[in-house]
């Protein structure tokens, strides 16, 4: 495999611009798939996209010397959960395991930050993001105790291994 390796890079604070790069390809790339239109992302300033970084964990996957994917992993209100969000693989590099590497590098993000749980929500109809969340262990959740869900969406939720004793 060699040169075919995906890296996953988590992103730190001065990392932005990588952020608002992939970020604003993603939006171009599947629009239907964000709460956030390129318009708007692409009309924010520097200081947003680095507070982005700084609050949430974002993990960017890079194939050849090139960032292909984007995950990010965010507090959520119920301390006992982290949420994966803004998944995204460029669609060169899909159906390469790179999803798969992001919700491993959240999840073990999210269970050394204590959570034993870890939650998302994609489109209903993204039927190969539904298979793949649930290969990668996650069950659909149809109650509204984690907060709401934007119209359209279902949620998936994870069990998460405690690192902690």
């Amino acid at each position: 495999m060699g040169s075919m390796m995906t890296r996953i890079d988590r992103l730190r604070p001065g990392e932005s611009d990588r952020w608002r790069r992939i970020r604003l390809r993603a939006l171009q790339e599947d629009p239907y798939a964000f709460g956030t239109t390129y318009a708007e992302a692409s009309q924010w300033d520097a200081a947003r996209w680095e507070a982005q970084v700084v609050e949430f964990a974002t993990f960017v996957a890079v194939l050849d010397g090139h960032d292909v994917g984007v995950a990010r992993g965010a507090s959520h209100h119920l301390s006992d959960m982290r949420e994966l969000v803004s998944m995204w693989v460029d669609p060169a590099a899909r159906r390469m395991g790179v999803a798969a590497q992001f919700i491993e590098s959240v999840a073990a993000w999210a269970a050394a930050a204590g959570a034993t749980l870890l939650v998302l929500d994609v489109v209903a109809g993204n039927a190969a993001a539904i298979a793949l969340y649930r290969r990668a262990g996650f069950v659909s959740f149809d109650g509204e105790a984690m907060g709401e869900r934007a119209p359209g969406e279902v949620r998936f939720v994870r069990t998460l291994a405690t690192t902690r004793e």
